[in-house]
């Protein structure tokens, strides 16, 4: 949103510098060799600012643009100097805010040869989500707040040298993992999970999300710390996360049980503790059912790319067999939200 709210005011801005870093990655992998295509995903804001689509329709209610559609270049209109018989391709978004990465993540999950219940869950600041298998999908957005990249959290940072990444219940204290082999300066998304799983434990938290004896702060490594406020952003986050999945499971008529695997997408994804998550919450299912996935949508893009002759089939399929829900207009919503909130 703050990307949207930025192009509003400043147009085109964003777009030549989001057609010029490409362009300087594509660059630097072309080595001088003739380069026939290029193949693009990445979500609907992305989309539209690399495509030079109006994201005033993605800015309020309902979230809806008429421009999510594939997208062809050729060179000349990006500048990107790659040779006239270059094309350019940015893949179609699946709705709102479900951009193209996701439909990438389901052609890597091999989605439309799947008969067991399965999920894709794709964990971020907009939280994407499809459930469903070979007959049909639902797939929702939801926004989770920048928590699970530890934005907004008083010694937030990414999981670099220094970032607390896991933490353990050990003796009744917190035994932490520092990335790096150095002193501790901060935490990461997937050490705030385990730290508030680790509390829950340890009785430092009460399943209200309030810190148990009127702390003010759980101390894990000198000198980091989590505090009250930090708790609620990922109350908050977590909550956006269970409702959306629990609204899914209701449309399509199931229950968390009937799911055979659920698909961890994204940089955060692929290392929280499954345990963890579902200690407080995030996701209300069995850890056992819980798999890392990774960069499903870079995977997903290289097989489009290199099976030139079933991609337009295998993307149409894919569009034609995803509902999107607008959990935005579903009257249920935030009473879901709100009753996902507690620990």
């Amino acid at each position: 949103m703050s990307r949207v709210q930025f192009a509003l005011r400043n147009p085109q801005v964003l777009t030549r510098s989001i057609r010029q870093g490409l362009a300087a990655l594509v660059h630097d992998l072309d080595h001088d060799r003739k380069v026939g295509e290029v193949l693009v995903c990445g979500n609907t804001v992305m989309h539209h600012l690399f495509c030079g689509e109006d994201v005033e329709p993605l800015s309020h209610v309902p979230f809806e643009s008429p421009a999510g559609d594939a997208r062809e270049f050729n060179t000349d209109e990006l500048d990107w100097h790659l040779g006239p018989s270059c094309r350019v391709r940015f893949l179609p978004c699946l709705g709102s805010f479900v951009g193209s990465d996701i439909l990438a993540g389901m052609v890597t999950l091999d989605w439309t040869r799947r008969d067991a219940l399965v999920a894709l869950i794709d964990l971020g600041t907009n939280g994407e989500i499809v459930i469903g298998n070979r007959h049909g999908a639902l797939c929702a957005s939801t926004a989770a707040g920048p928590a699970f990249e530890a934005g907004r959290i008083r010694m937030g940072m990414r999981a670099a040298p220094g970032a607390i990444s896991r933490v353990v219940p050990k003796d009744g204290e917190f035994a932490c993992h520092v990335l790096g082999a150095r002193p501790a300066r901060g935490v990461c998304g997937s050490g705030l999970v385990d730290a508030v799983a680790a509390a829950l434990e340890l009785n430092r938290i009460l399943p209200s999300g309030r810190l148990a004896d009127g702390a003010l702060e759980l101390q894990l490594m000198a000198p980091v710390s989590v505090t009250q406020a930090d708790v609620r952003e990922l109350q908050l986050a977590k909550a956006a996360i269970a409702a959306g999945v629990r609204i899914l499971l209701d449309r399509w008529g199931a229950t968390p049980d009937q799911l055979e695997r659920v698909y961890l997408a994204g940089a955060f994804g692929n290392y929280v503790t499954a345990a963890s998550a579902c200690r407080i919450g995030l996701l209300e299912l069995a850890p056992e059912t819980i798999e890392p996935a990774g960069n499903t949508a870079l995977r997903g893009t290289k097989t489009l790319l290199l099976n030139l002759s079933h991609r337009s089939t295998l993307i149409e399929q894919i569009c034609r067999m995803t509902q999107h829900v607008s959990l935005a207009s579903d009257s249920h919503f935030q009473d879901v939200f709100v009753d996902c909130m507690g620990f």
